[in-house]
């Protein structure tokens, strides 16, 4: 057997293996999700159809109703084309079990690419329902469902395999991809084509979805003949005319299982760049589909990308990019971003403990750096006093925040107890000062609240039953940021950032930094305690 013969049969054998692990996964929901769609299905007076509808809102519930429904219809032989005809396949009591049964994972402990995936399917639904639901309103059922769920293989993929998103995703923003140790084959379109392609099947998805991928995939050669006439969007007659030449191009572009390929493609493009030529062969190809000019699908994709936006604000997730945001910025601004994105190797750390007070700049190389560090499954910490030296540093260097710290939960102490920090003038001052209980008090339910608390004077004066009182001494009358490490619902650490000026707390910037940097602190203490 050739070398090459052993190496694909390898592949094949990656594939199969990954095929089934990604198989028997569920993806996990909300708490307040499951409690909102239980309490929907027992309250007698909501139908079903409000029930699908708040479903829409939770893809995974919706994803995983989908694949158990499927399990039946195989059997059976039939589809499955709308949430309503799922769940009636399930039954009430079934229903019901299935919710309760779903993992209960909080949004903020879940991969920030998986999250940044629901998004843009998220986006390519209120794409398909503005752009095509309200022309076929009597296949909005269908429309929704499958534009939502169109790729729904690759959530759970990138669930397990986050660094491909990250791959890709700096691959299209023209940036220095992270450092990941991933297989080749998995950065190959064919074979990730193929996997995504394969567990549709296996979990009997909707046929328009299977469709899609037949187009991106055996029938590629007439979807590009279709780019190639839209692309001619100033010559509308001359379009039509080519259309009637072909009879079998123009009934595979009236075929309403395509909607959802297009909405799709504008929500993957615009993720990166409105004005990229990948969007824009999207958008060319609605007009065409749509028979209205260029400029008309251009306008109704930017507006269905404010509302998106607008619903996707109930998800208070700061770290999702929302491609509405880009919508008044100039041209390729996104590509010229300088996102702060762990991209370098790390090296060595010293211990724990005060760090030297910094007043430089924030220099983005360090932060990048340590957050690659922090970020690492290696093993990279050979103590927890190294752990939060190295995130000290992220913060106190990398981000150019001169007076930080960060505490722990003790379990013998029952309190937060502060392990590392920087800029004061006296480490025994502050090493090892205890901030108070966390567990199942006050002071731990406010700081489960919000991912991250801006407290100045005001703020301190009116919460101050809440809050102990070396925490109010520690930060005295100064700005201040404080962030909660939550693991399963509890607290099991803070990060603190203070002598801060009012403009601070108002920073967007500064916020996504911050809370990037606590992800990585958190994932690094799970990946620690795993190790231990």
């Amino acid at each position: 057997m050739s070398t090459e013969q052993e190496r694909k049969l390898i592949v094949q054998a990656d594939i199969g293996s990954l095929r089934q692990s990604l198989n028997s996964f569920v993806l996990p929901i909300e708490k307040n999700q499951c409690l909102r769609l239980t309490s929907l299905l027992d309250n007698e007076l909501m139908g079903i159809t409000d029930l699908t509808r708040e479903l829409l809102r939770v893809p995974a519930a919706a994803l995983q109703i989908c694949r158990v429904a499927g399990d039946m219809a195989r059997t059976k032989d039939i589809d499955i084309l709308t949430l309503e005809q799922a769940c009636n396949m399930l039954g009430t009591l079934r229903l019901g079990n299935l919710l309760r049964s779903l993992p209960i994972v909080e949004r903020e402990h879940m991969p920030l690419a998986y999250r940044q995936m629901l998004s843009i399917s998220e986006h390519a639904l209120i794409q398909a329902q503005g752009l095509f639901a309200n022309r076929m309103a009597r296949l909005w059922h269908e429309v929704s469902l499958a534009s939502l769920l169109f790729l729904a293989p690759c959530w759970v993929l990138i669930y397990h395999r986050p660094e491909l998103f990250q791959v890709w995703d700096a691959r299209h923003l023209e940036r220095e991809p992270a450092d990941a140790q991933i297989k080749p084959w998995l950065l190959d379109s064919s074979h990730i084509m193929g996997l995504i392609q394969h567990l549709a099947e296996d979990w009997w998805l909707p046929p328009w979805i299977l469709q899609g991928y037949r187009s991106l995939g055996s029938s590629r050669r007439v979807m590009v003949k279709a780019l190639h006439i839209a692309r001619d969007s100033t010559h509308p007659q001359q379009q039509q005319a080519l259309l009637d030449d072909d009879r079998g191009l123009s009934r595979w572009l009236t075929m309403p299982a395509n909607s959802l390929l297009m909405a799709n493609g504008i929500a993957l493009g615009a993720h990166h760049d409105w004005d990229d030529r990948h969007t824009g062969r999207w958008q060319q190809l609605t007009a065409l589909y749509l028979g209205c000019t260029l400029a008309e699908a251009q306008s109704a994709s930017h507006l269905n990308a404010v509302e998106s936006a607008r619903s996707q604000g109930r998800h208070d997730d700061p770290d999702v990019w929302l491609p509405a945001q880009a919508l008044i910025w100039e041209t390729r601004s996104r590509k010229r971003m300088n996102l702060p994105t762990p991209t370098h190797s790390a090296g060595p750390s010293d211990s724990a403990g005060d760090v030297q007070e910094q007043t430089n700049p924030p220099d983005p190389a360090i932060w990048r750096e340590q957050c690659l560090k922090l970020l690492g499954q290696s093993g990279s910490f050979a103590s927890l006093s190294d752990l939060l030296h190295s995130a000290i540093r992220a913060l106190n260097q990398g981000l150019g925040l001169n007076h930080c710290w960060i505490a722990l939960y003790n379990g013998k102490q029952k309190q937060l107890i502060v392990g590392a920090s920087a800029g004061f003038n006296s480490p025994s001052a502050i090493q090892g000062l205890a901030l108070g209980n966390c567990r199942a008090t006050q002071w731990g339910q406010w700081l489960k609240t919000h991912t991250l608390h801006n407290v100045n004077a005001q703020s301190l004066k009116r919460d101050s039953a809440l809050i102990p009182a070396t925490v109010k001494s520690l930060l005295g009358d100064q700005c201040a940021q404080l962030l909660p490490l939550q693991h399963s619902g509890q607290v099991i650490g803070l990060l603190g950032v203070q002598e801060l000026q009012q403009e601070d707390l108002s920073n967007e910037k500064q916020r996504k930094a911050l809370l990037k940097t606590a992800e990585c602190i958190y994932r690094a203490l799970m990946n620690f305690q795993t190790k231990a």
